[in-house]
């Protein structure tokens, strides 16, 4: 038992921010934190993996990255396509001439590593922390989980199953240290299966948006190909439970890029795309 002053100097993170890589989300106060589990929920095939992918790249921080819901080689495709800066089709005839091609690229992520596990449970995401550990000599700052749904539950009920997962990864973040990023699906089968608008957060079940510190969804608007964002639960700053307050991202998903500006320098406003005076 400690008294908070004892409890908050004792602490090595004190919930301290993991690096901004998006101006856009750091002008929102949406930033992934030490020691808090934070989420990421959209509908399949809105950009989840991709965007948790390239916000572990640009962190540059110790990760530790559990792909359930995403293979090896499309892994591979995406990091060494968006580390070239060649498109997707070039890196896989590249690598299917000469599996190295892209080493030196890949160099760049000697701090991440990853697990491919399609079906993981939590005894299995505990040991492979203790491997890093090991390893490395330290915890990682960022755990990437994607997807929840394909963590192991020991519940026959999917929904208490899914909460009793929460809990104990809200136990990791405050035991490592560590930020624990949760990729999560929204139900296709709802009105918020949506891709095209950021989900409000009653799309995510009560008892699993409970414990986040943040949660932030996603849509994806092909037109402009840009890349939706909203905070609909940020316990550090402003939030809209409906999504309505949104922000904008540009993707280029041939070179798996996603970035504050268009390649004309454009910024993305709600009523317009504007260019930067």
């Amino acid at each position: 038992m400690l008294n908070l002053n004892r409890a908050w100097r004792g602490s090595n993170t004190n919930a301290t921010p993991l690096p901004d890589v998006w101006v856009a989300l750091a002008n929102k106060q949406i930033k992934f934190r030490r020691g808090q589990v934070c989420m990421v929920a959209a509908a399949p095939n809105a950009g989840k993996s991709m965007f948790a992918l390239i916000y572990a790249v640009k962190a540059k921080v110790p990760t530790l990255f559990f792909s359930a819901d995403t293979d090896t080689a499309t892994v591979m495709m995406r990091a060494a396509s968006h580390l070239s800066g060649h498109e997707q089709l070039l890196v896989e005839s590249n690598l299917l001439s000469n599996r190295h091609y892209y080493d030196k690229y890949l160099s760049e992520m000697e701090s991440i590593q990853f697990v491919f596990d399609s079906s993981p449970s939590l005894d299995d995401i505990e040991l492979e922390i203790k491997a890093y550990v090991e390893l490395f000599g330290i915890p990682p700052e960022l755990i990437v989980v994607d997807n929840l749904m394909n963590v192991v539950s020991e519940s026959d009920n999917e929904w208490a199953g899914l909460r009793a997962i929460m809990v104990e990864f809200h136990d990791m973040a405050r035991k490592t240290e560590a930020c624990v990023l949760v990729l999560h699906h929204v139900s296709e089968q709802t009105e918020y299966g949506k891709t095209t608008e950021p989900p409000a957060r009653r799309a995510i079940h009560g008892k699993v948006s409970q414990l986040p510190a943040l949660i932030i969804t996603l849509g994806f608007d092909p037109h402009n190909q840009v890349l939706k964002v909203a905070a609909v639960k940020n316990r550090f700053g402003p939030h809209t439970a409906d999504g309505s307050d949104h922000i904008g991202l540009f993707v280029s998903y041939k070179v798996c890029q996603i970035n504050d500006s268009d390649p004309m320098g454009r910024m993305y406003r709600r009523d317009a795309i504007l260019g930067v005076s």
